[in-house]
């Protein structure tokens, strides 16, 4: 039964009450709960209420491309089926239109059957598969090479089978985003583009493990079995101690990672990607910030401020956890 909900902002002040629904949604190895103060400062959370009560949160992040992925879902088991997480994805449909982001991404596994159909019924549409998969790095020849921008690069993914498989799309940091014209030439200026044995591989600036000891990476163009068999090495050879990435969910693609001594991630055995697209509306004349800018600005006034909202050739921390219920 579909109920409604008041939706608000989450603040340091609900860490607790937070930690309970992820206690009662997941469970007390919740990976979210050690997350949650990150969580509230960098980006927007969300919380849904009954009452004072809360009883869901999602996570929202701006991303690379000018979209926003909504991860960190969680509702209370006994909250379940209610319309909470229905409530929480269009509150930020609003936020992304009076933000002008053009679409909102986030991912479910495929036998997370309840949440998928809430996913559908909030109007996105599945768009592409994926599995996870890790190893240690290992010895070899192999290196890994950045690619610069040029449009025989272009060229080149746009017509990769592999990334066929996967719809265009590929992981990067702690989201997907698609490979258009415009994202390879971000993704190349950005440095994240490799050449790995004969193939194309995007490397992320935050990878979803420590980032001290793995390399985070997803396949672009190239021999699929070529590439996967040179990451171990190549992720060695750039101070990498284990390789992980998200592969096109394809039986053939999946064999030949089994072949170079890739482990399927239980969590991520069948990663649903879900996208759905926002109408734009008029810019919001009034900026939210985080509270990570709120309490930089309080602590050493607006110098620090403006340094944290992108100022003086300065970004922010960028965004944090990303995965919709594991």
């Amino acid at each position: 039964m579909k109920e409604s909900w008041e939706i608000r902002r989450a603040s340091l002040h609900d860490r607790d009450a937070l930690e309970a629904v992820c206690r009662s949604a997941v469970g007390p190895d919740d990976y979210v709960i050690e997350s949650l103060e990150d969580l509230i400062l960098h980006g927007v959370m969300h919380v849904a209420l009954d009452g004072d009560r809360i009883v869901g949160a999602m996570h929202y992040v701006p991303t690379v491309d000018g979209s926003a992925w909504l991860g960190a879902a969680r509702t209370r088991a006994d909250y379940r089926r209610r319309g909470v997480a229905a409530a929480l994805m269009q509150s930020f449909v609003g936020l992304a239109s009076r933000s002008r982001v053009h679409a909102l991404r986030l991912w479910s596994k495929a036998t997370n059957m309840a949440g998928n159909h809430a996913v559908k019924a909030s109007g996105f549409q599945e768009v592409a598969r994926f599995t996870r998969v890790g190893r240690k790095a290992a010895k070899g020849t192999a290196r890994a090479v950045r690619i610069p921008f040029d449009t025989d690069l272009v060229r080149g993914i746009q017509a990769s089978p592999v990334l066929q498989l996967a719809n265009g799309y590929v992981p990067y940091e702690r989201y997907f985003v698609p490979l258009t014209p415009a994202n390879v030439h971000l993704l190349a200026n950005l440095r994240a583009l490799h050449r790995v044995a004969g193939g194309i591989a995007v490397f992320s600036a935050h990878p979803e493990e420590d980032a001290d000891t793995s390399l985070e990476f997803g396949l672009v163009a190239g021999d699929a079995g070529r590439i996967l068999r040179a990451m171990p090495a190549a992720a060695l050879a750039s101070g990498f101690r284990d390789v992980h990435g998200f592969l096109p969910h394809d039986r053939k693609v999946l064999g030949a990672a089994e072949k170079a001594g890739f482990e399927v991630v239980p969590w991520g055995d069948e990663a649903v990607l879900f996208e759905r697209s926002v109408a734009v509306g008029p810019t919001s004349y009034r900026k939210r910030r985080t509270f990570a800018e709120i309490a930089a600005g309080k602590r050493e006034g607006y110098a620090a401020l403006a340094l944290l909202a992108g100022k003086h050739e300065h970004g922010h921390s960028g965004p944090h956890e990303d995965r919709w219920n594991p």
